[in-house]
């Protein structure tokens, strides 16, 4: 989950799908990192790291093939264009110890029409990064101080986290499973987008299946849903 800024000031919070898409992070340390350890689970998501002594860790992820290692002396953006060439390439991230060069990363990646993000200036970057809390990784929920204060937005998560753990219960976890159970069921036979959201919302008040539900009999919701979506009109 991210914040993507737009030229006029304003931004808009997403959840990024990188499934396909190429992302490069220049540098090699803890703060490479870290924007490693946060894109490392994306599904098929092309991780290239550059950087001349690269973190024990960082090696370690790169000898288990889950990103592209090459280790090279950084001294200008000349490196970018070896790059540029890769289809997919969607984001450029600037992590090194070396602010001057940071910003000529973002300068190159701006010219070569990538989405940027600087570690040591958010304010700049096209995407800023949200402390972000996962519940039972199926509920995401990102805080951000738009770049003011990181470190008000990591307490400010600490105390969010705990309530929203005790409010969100494991019923909760599984309706939401039920329900997109029920969307994919429903693009097959529901030609509508109206009629597929009655459905959805006709079948969060269905009697049987809270039944159901009271009782962890989730096999039977499925086979009830799918009785559901084809009887539909």
């Amino acid at each position: 989950m991210y914040k993507l800024h737009f030229v006029n000031g304003r931004s808009l919070i997403i959840d990024l799908h990188l499934n396909g898409k190429t992302v490069v992070i220049v540098g090699a340390g803890n703060e490479a990192l870290k924007r490693i350890k946060l894109l490392e689970n994306e599904k098929n998501c092309d991780i290239h790291v550059v950087g001349e002594n690269p973190h024990p860790t960082i090696e370690k992820i790169a000898k288990q093939k889950k990103i592209q290692l090459k280790k090279l002396k950084l001294t200008s953006t000349d490196f970018l264009k070896d790059y540029k060439a890769f289809p997919n390439l969607f984001l450029i991230i600037a992590a090194t110890s070396d602010s001057n060069l940071n910003t000529k990363i973002v300068n190159k990646a701006i010219k070569m029409k990538v989405l940027t993000y600087a570690s040591d200036s958010p304010r700049f970057s096209d995407i800023s990064y949200l402390s972000l809390i996962d519940i039972k990784r199926t509920i995401k929920v990102g805080i951000s101080t738009g770049g003011a204060s990181p470190i008000m937005a990591k307490k400010i998560k600490v105390k969010t986290k705990k309530f929203l753990e005790k409010a969100i219960t494991e019923n909760d976890i599984q309706l939401i499973k039920i329900q997109k159970f029920a969307r994919e069921q429903s693009k097959t036979f529901i030609s509508t987008q109206n009629e597929r959201k009655k459905f959805l919302y006709t079948l969060m008040d269905d009697k049987r299946v809270k039944e159901l539900l009271k009782d962890g009999k989730y096999k039977a919701i499925q086979t009830r849903i799918k009785k559901m979506v084809k009887d539909w009109k």
